[in-house]
């Protein structure tokens, strides 16, 4: 698939999964957060990431883009054998348009329905996993700092 094709099938499958297309990234708006959803790259690997934010700890003058409580790197499941910052390669010269949009379709649900189902519960019961700022872990009733195990 073409870079253009890739970009227009990207558009596409986000705006069918409730995002909405700003200037460089997606945006997902949610009752309690907001999530961004945006191309990285790192030595030459593309790659999806998002961030997420707790809504009621950011005034409204601050764009969605500028609001973080913390961020991911999104795991393409194309890539099995691949290890580290390589399994989160977007390959979309590799990809046709009916395995790219299926691809990712999955990613969008795997990622995603959890936070649209009940984004503070869930936010809540991966805090073991999950690195947030300071203000977003008061917020939510939890310590200031995360204990690690």
């Amino acid at each position: 698939m073409d870079k253009k094709t890739f970009n227009k099938l990207t558009k596409a499958v986000f705006e069918e999964n409730g995002f909405k297309k700003c200037s460089n990234y997606y945006l997902l708006l949610l009752q309690d957060i907001s999530i961004v959803v945006r191309f990285s790259s790192w030595r030459g690997v593309k790659y999806f990431n998002y961030s997420f934010s707790i809504n009621d700890l950011y005034d409204e003058s601050i764009p969605y883009n500028k609001r973080f409580d913390t961020v991911f790197e999104i795991k393409m499941e194309h890539t099995p054998t691949l290890r580290g910052y390589k399994a989160h390669e977007i390959l979309f010269e590799e990809y046709d348009e009916i395995q790219y949009r299926e691809m990712l379709t999955n990613m969008l649900h795997r990622y995603f329905d959890p936070y649209k189902n009940n984004a503070m519960q869930y936010i809540k019961e991966n805090e073991k996993y999950i690195s947030y700022r300071k203000e977003a872990r008061l917020y939510l009733g939890l310590p200031a700092e995360r204990k690690l195990d």
